[in-house]
């Protein structure tokens, strides 16, 4: 039996907010830049610009509206989601506020607790086939990589990065050959 591979810290943290910006690009939403710096708060984040997080809940564009609220909950379920791909563990305690902010957003649509659970629930599991599809998956270790070596990037390097792991991830990989047999 092999021991487990020893993660660190860093590497969590890039995972992480790999996830959010691998989640953010699927969904169609801008950040910024992505960071694992950390601060006196976090220990990275994924900025978004302030337009990209408005919600309209007066809007008479309902269902355009809770698309927009879903992609919230979405991104940030995906931080954590992310960071149990490398690891294979949650990391309920750092997604905290992660976590709080997807029920803040779910709670804008639900009607009562149980539905409240049952959507973040189905949210959740959406969320995690999302990432664990090959394509998304390149992308968040792709993008972790980057942030490993460089700490912090911005939006237009992550897209590009996300796309072309994309891309990547969508063709299939080639089997490998097995050498010819001895005789």
């Amino acid at each position: 039996m092999t021991a487990p591979r020893r993660v660190t810290r860093l590497q969590r943290t890039a995972y992480h907010e790999a996830g959010h910006a691998v989640a953010a690009y699927l969904r169609h939403l801008r950040f910024t830049s992505i960071s694992i710096v950390p601060d006196t708060a976090t220990l990275g984040r994924c900025e978004f610009s302030e337009t990209a997080i408005v919600i309209d809940l007066d809007s008479s564009t309902v269902l355009r509206t809770r698309r927009r609220i879903e992609t919230m909950i979405i991104v940030s379920m995906a931080g954590v989601i992310a960071e149990n791909l490398l690891t294979g563990r949650h990391n309920w305690r750092g997604a905290h506020a992660d976590l709080h902010d997807a029920a803040r957003y779910a709670a804008l649509i639900t009607a009562s607790v149980e539905e409240l659970r049952a959507y973040e629930r189905w949210l959740w599991e959406h969320t995690r086939t999302l990432l664990r599809a090959r394509p998304s998956r390149l992308a968040v270790q792709q993008l972790a990589a980057v942030l490993m070596a460089d700490r912090r990037i911005g939006e237009r390097r992550a897209r590009a990065i996300i796309g072309a792991a994309i891309e990547r991830g969508m063709t299939k990989p080639r089997p490998k050959r097995k050498p010819p047999a001895r005789r």
